[in-house]
C-alpha cells in the first residue's frame, strides 16, 4: 500500500490497450474515495499513450480506499488503497478564505504576497530556475501565471511578447488546434512548474483564459463554449489534487476580443465559475480579474475572494471588503518599470506605498515589474520571468517579514491614527497599534489609549521601522517628552506595556 503525507497527492494510473477514437472525449473515468469519514468524487483524465489517471489529495491522515467507474470495461470497478500520514514540517495545506482573511487548511494564517510572471513556465529550464530563485529571494508566495501562451508585438510601448511555448496545449498547429484533444505533454510541463512552486511554498494562481493571443494561435477566439468546458474538465481533473493551485477564471475577463469591444461577455463566466466549483472536489480558491478601471466581478456563490485591478489599494479595497465580506487582493496595482504605458512605469516608491496600503486596509496585493533593460523589449519579468531587478522587491520582502510578526487576523483599521492620505493604522484593541506613514508630518503625534479614558495612564513601547531602507531605527518607551515622529516610509509599532 502506497503512503503519502498529508496535503500531498496520490496518483493511480492504468494503461489500456482498447482502441478508442478520442480517449479525451469518448472515455469517462471517475472514482469514489472513502476514508477518515470523508467521501470524495474524483474525475480522471487521459494522459496519452493509452494511460488513464486519477489523482487524490491527501486531506487528512488515515486509510483510504477507492473504486473506479467508467464506460470503458477495462477501467470499470478497479479498486485500490493508500495511506495518508502526518504532513511534512511547514506544510499547511491549501489556502482557504476565512471571512476577509486567507488561512491555510490547518488554520494557520496565510499572509499572501504575490508577484506576476505570466508565462515564465514557457521559457527554457535555465530561465525558469532564475525565475524561481527570484520568487524565493524576495518572499513572494503567490504567482499569477497563464495556462496558455501569450503573444503581442508592436503596441504597448513596442514590447515584444512572442516566444513560442515548448509545446502547444492542444494537438495540431497554431490557428488549427484541435480543442477536443489536449496535449498531455503541455499539461505535464505545466504541472512540473506548479510542483516547482509548491516545493518552495508558493501558490500558483492559475489563469484559465486570457485574450492576449493577437491571432497568433487563435486559442481564445477559436474555442467555442463546448471546447472551453472540455478544457476546464481536463485541467481541473489534472490540477485539483495540487495543494497550491488557485483558479482565476481570466486575466481581464472583461476584454471581449471576439466582438472587438470592451465588455464582459467573451464567455459565460458564471457558468465557468460554477462548473469549476462543481468539479473541484477540494474547493480551491476561485476568482476573476478585471481590466484596469473596469467592472470588478460581481459577488457569486462560487467566488471565494475578490481579485481586482486598480491603482487604489486602500479605499477601494476597504469598500470591496465591506461589500463582499470576502478576502480582497489587488492583483494588479500597476507595475514597477520603465515601459511607456502607465500600467508598467510606476516608480519603486509608488509600488511600495501601494503595497503597504493594501496591508493597512486588511487586504493583500500582487507586485510585478516591467523593465526594458539594455534595449531588450522581450525578456521582461512580468511576462517571461528571469532575474528580478527592480527596487521594490527587497522592500516588499521586508514588509512581509514585518507582517509575519503581527496578529493581522485579529487587527482592524484604526481610524484615530488614519487620515487616509499620509497615515494608515491597524490595531488589536488598545494593546497593539501599527501605523504606516508615507510622508513627514511635523508636529503630529500618534493618538494612544482609548478615548473613554479606561486606561488613563497607558504606556506604550514603540518600535520604529524604516521600511524604505529595511531597518529597525529605534525602540523606546513613549512619554510626553519622547513621542514617535511621523517620518517618510516609517512604520510605528506601539505595544501597550500597562
Amino acid at each position: 500500500m502506497e503512503t503519502i503525507q498529508q496535503w500531498d497527492r496520490y496518483e493511480f494510473s492504468k494503461r489500456v490497450d482498447a482502441h478508442v477514437a478520442n480517449p479525451f472525449t469518448d472515455v469517462r473515468l471517475a472514482a469514489t474515495v472513502r476514508g477518515d469519514g470523508l467521501v470524495r468524487e474524483v474525475e480522471g483524465f487521459y494522459d496519452g499513450d493509452g494511460v488513464f489517471k486519477l489523482r487524490f489529495l491527501g486531506e487528512t491522515p488515515g486509510e483510504y480506499t477507492f473504486e473506479t467507474r467508467s464506460n470503458l470495461p477495462e477501467l470499470q470497478g478497479l479498486t485500490g488503497q493508500f495511506t495518508v500520514t502526518a504532513p511534512a514540517e511547514g506544510v499547511h495545506g491549501p489556502v482557504r478564505a476565512a471571512g476577509t482573511r486567507f488561512r491555510y487548511a490547518d488554520d494557520t494564517p496565510a499572509f499572501i504576497m504575490g508577484t506576476t510572471a505570466y508565462v515564465w513556465h514557457h521559457r527554457p529550464a535555465e530561465v525558469r530556475a532564475q525565475t524561481l530563485d527570484s520568487f524565493s529571494r524576495y518572499g513572494f508566495n503567490k504567482i499569477r501565471m497563464l495556462v496558455f501562451p501569450k503573444h503581442y508585438t508592436g503596441g504597448f510601448g513596442a514590447i515584444d511578447v512572442s516566444y513560442e511555448p515548448p509545446y502547444y496545449p492542444f494537438e495540431g498547429e497554431p490557428k488549427a488546434l484541435n480543442f477536443s484533444r489536449p496535449n498531455p505533454q503541455f499539461f505535464a510541463h505545466l504541472e512540473q512548474c506548479i510542483d516547482d512552486l509548491m516545493q518552495r511554498g508558493i501558490e500558483a494562481d492559475v489563469i484559465l483564459f486570457h485574450p492576449y493571443d493577437s491571432g497568433h494561435w487563435d486559442i481564445d477566439v477559436g474555442m467555442d463554449e463546448d471546447d472551453a468546458l472540455l478544457y476546464l474538465k481536463y485541467i481541473v481533473a489534472r490540477l485539483s489534487s495540487f495543494r497550491n493551485v488557485w483558479w482565476s477564471l481570466a486575466n481581464e475577463y472583461d476584454i471581449d476580443k471576439l466582438r472587438g469591444i470592451i465588455g464582459p461577455n467573451r464567455r459565460d463566466w458564471d457558468v465557468i465559475g460554477a462548473f469549476i466549483k462543481a468539479r473541484d472536489p477540494y474547493g480551491h480558491l476561485i476568482s476573476s480579474h478585471n481590466i484596469p478601471f473596469g467592472i470588478i466581478y460581481p459577488d457569486r456563490e462560487w467566488l471565494t475572494h475578490v481579485s481586482y485591478q486598480h491603482p487604489d489599494t486602500y479605499t477601494l479595497l476597504l469598500e470591496l471588503q465591506d461589500q463582499y465580506r470576502k478576502p480582497v487582493i489587488n492583483d494588479e496595482y500597476q507595475y514597477e518599470g520603465n515601459v511607456p504605458d502607465d500600467w508598467g512605469n510606476s516608480g519603486p516608491e509608488l509600488v511600495v506605498e501601494r503595497h503597504w496600503k493594501s496591508l493597512m486596509a486588511g487586504g493583500y496585493a500582487t507586485h510585478g515589474e516591467a523593465f526594458v533593460r539594455d534595449g531588450n523589449r522581450k525578456d521582461i519579468f512580468w511576462s517571461y520571468g528571469g532575474t528580478m531587478t527592480g527596487e521594490s522587491a527587497p522592500r516588499l520582502r521586508y514588509l512581509k517579514e514585518i507582517a509575519a510578526t503581527l496578529p493581522l487576523d485579529e487587527m482592524e483599521r484604526q481610524i484615530t491614527n488614519t487620515d487616509g492620505s499620509n497615515t494608515f493604522a491597524l490595531a488589536k484593541g488598545h494593546e497593539l497599534i501599527v501605523i504606516f506613514c508615507r510622508h513627514a508630518l511635523p508636529g503630529k503625534w500618534p493618538w494612544l489609549g482609548p478615548w473613554d479614558g479606561s486606561i488613563p495612564d497607558a504606556r506604550y513601547h514603540a518600535t520604529v521601522y524604516d521600511v524604505w531602507n529595511c531597518r529597525k531605527v529605534e525602540e523606546f518607551v513613549v512619554t510626553r517628552e519622547r513621542r514617535p515622529e511621523f517620518r517618510p516610509f516609517t512604520l510605528l509599532k506601539l505595544e501597550l506595556i500597562d
